[in-house]
């Protein structure tokens, strides 16, 4: 039997894992993804993940240092008065998502890289399926890799399943060196630092420069988030409303960020946080607002449709391990089906078992690491439990 032909939907990391290690598995991948243009992670940050970098540093000319830099410890702050909590010895990289994407896209290559296709719907099969595009386009294969993301379109339709509102959303912002004090540029250096609230948390760290050709320039640039607690209802409602009225569903980017919005996020930090916190979020020269969500679901294969990474488990971002997650469901996809010689069925009988109970166990992980950073509760430098990556399930 040989390897099978297949259709991965999504174009982002997990994706393009996915469409790389099945080609090298001997497999005939294509990728369709609903972006009429290459994709762009608007320069957030990564912290980088065995898995998230396992293709690059295995299978091409990558090094780490191409894509990331490095951080010796984790330091945790009380955010409002700039008193530290602890700190802890850590290894972590961090890297940026034009960098990693970039580099899995020159490994795959374009031309089997389809854009502006948006995917209206999968008919899973028993011999074959099939993909339909908002374009009119049907690609039929004998496995439909579904990586569509947090909001895919395929787990609706198999599942009715959306992800549910954490109860909170993050602001997220990038600083160069310009745009912040020296003394705050260099409190941030060289770690990832945590600022505890009573009512939310902040978290930054460096990550490297990245052209819009994806190449690390050798510069540096702060990334934070700052999470922080809104009612569902008008106050989130508010809060997601574009400066053209509409109510985005999942971010608000700095060009549609209403005035207010702009005014209420740097106010809050005027008033609330201490001086390098401070500096650091008015800094920001084009922050933007994302909604927290998260989803679970029961089942990962469906005849010859399989979800993977987001798709499937959608985590909330605390243990920094969610490309690492999809990334992880794709290079294990690869393994089953190498060791059934091209199977499907039998592929996915092996798969799917152990990858609901990773996507299960490390969406427990990230909910706990919620319930206490969201809410002022007992988050210990160090913690074992609340240690980025991904937990070994039961």
């Amino acid at each position: 039997m040989g390897m099978p032909k297949i259709a991965v939907v999504g174009g982002s990391i997990a994706g393009l894992t996915a469409a790389n290690v099945l080609r090298d598995a001997g497999c005939e991948v294509d990728v369709y993804e609903r972006s009429d243009t290459l994709l762009s992670g608007f320069g957030t940050g990564i912290v980088v993940q065995p898995e998230l970098v396992r293709y690059l540093l295995e299978r091409t000319a990558t090094t780490l240092d191409d894509i990331s830099v490095p951080s010796h410890e984790m330091r945790y702050f009380d955010a409002a008065s700039g008193e530290g909590v602890g700190k802890v010895e850590a290894g972590w990289r961090f890297t940026a998502y034009n960098a990693v994407y970039q580099k899995l896209l020159d490994a795959f290559g374009t031309e089997r890289y389809h854009l502006g296709k948006e995917l209206v719907r999968v008919a899973p099969g028993i011999d074959s399926s099939s993909a339909v595009f908002a374009d009119g386009t049907e690609v039929v294969a004998d496995l439909i890799v579904c990586a569509d993301g947090g909001g895919s379109v395929a787990r609706r339709q198999l599942l009715d399943r959306t992800p549910d509102y954490a109860g909170y959303v993050t602001w997220r912002g990038m600083v160069d060196e310009s745009d912040v004090s020296a003394e705050t540029w260099d409190f941030f250096q060289d770690a990832f630092t945590y600022g505890l609230l009573p009512d939310g948390h902040i978290i930054a760290y460096p990550i490297s420069q990245v052209s819009s050709e994806g190449v690390v320039t050798g510069d540096t640039r702060l990334n934070f988030q700052w999470y922080w607690n809104v009612e569902a209802g008008a106050a989130l409602d508010e809060l997601m409303t574009a400066n053209d009225g509409s109510r985005r569903p999942v971010s608000v980017h700095f060009t549609a960020l209403p005035q207010p919005s702009l005014e209420a996020f740097r106010g809050r930090a005027t008033t609330q946080l201490a001086s390098v916190f401070r500096d650091l979020i008015i800094g920001a020269p084009q922050p933007f607002v994302t909604i927290v969500a998260d989803a679970d679901v029961p089942q990962m294969a469906f005849d010859r449709v399989v979800l993977i990474g987001d798709a499937a488990f959608t985590p909330r971002p605390h243990a920094a391990a969610g490309a690492a997650k999809a990334a992880a469901d794709a290079w294990t996809l690869a393994d089953r089906l190498v060791e059934a010689n091209g199977d499907v069925t039998d592929a996915l009988k092996a798969w799917e078992p152990e990858r609901l109970a990773v996507g299960e166990a490390y969406l427990s992980k990230v909910r706990a690491m919620a319930a206490v950073l969201q809410h002022g509760g007992e988050f210990p430098p160090g913690a074992s439990e609340y240690r980025f990556g991904l937990p070994q399930p039961a």
